[in-house]
């Protein structure tokens, strides 16, 4: 069966597109496989676990996506068979919201997006930097982050964790964007 690896969990937005990629290009029977960043995505294809990944190259505020630049660097097999912007939405969940909250945790990209309306919203806050916004998610929701915590994530996956949404579409830019590459090695 064909693979097709992208970086994070479910609910995350690297799923969102491995799922558009997955339809357009012909690849409705791959099966989606989760591996938190770029380097695990570039691994497995290096260890023939995936013929395809899918990973976030640039968005249209936060800039480059420097962990998959470090990760595709000396790369030359790979190549990009296409590429998507996605439109990327982020909602602030917590578990409890009776308690204030003392710190939110995401992926650096969702921090950097929501920065300014984080700012207004939680000055002050602590910003914990998380490998994925649905693993910030999962954490919460499994009590591997304090119950004072907030996640910062798409909708789909603070709801998918049985979580609270109290904040929805807090990025800082209305028409914020993420740029994903489809990899498969070059023959």
């Amino acid at each position: 069966m064909t693979r097709i690896g992208y970086m994070g969990i479910p609910g995350s937005n690297s799923e969102a597109a491995a799922m558009e990629f997955r339809e357009r290009n012909g690849l409705a029977d791959a099966e989606l496989v989760p591996l938190m960043d770029s380097r695990g995505v570039v691994d497995a294809m290096e260890k023939g676990e995936c013929e395809y990944g899918v990973v976030a190259t640039r968005n249209i505020v936060a800039g480059p996506v420097e962990e998959t630049e470090r990760s595709l660097d000396g790369k030359d097999w790979m190549e990009t068979i296409d590429e998507i912007w996605v439109p990327i939405h982020h909602c602030v969940f917590v578990k409890d919201p009776s308690l204030p909250v003392n710190r939110i945790s995401s992926h650096i990209q969702a921090l950097l997006q929501c920065r300014n309306n984080l700012d207004s919203l939680y000055p002050g806050v602590e910003r914990i930097e998380s490998e994925d916004t649905a693993l910030s998610a999962k954490q919460l929701a499994e009590g591997d982050l304090p119950g004072d915590s907030a996640v910062l994530c798409r909708s789909n996956a603070g709801e998918m964790f049985g979580l609270v949404m109290v904040h929805e579409n807090i990025e800082d830019d209305p028409t914020n964007m993420t740029q994903f590459h489809l990899l498969h090695g070059s023959d």
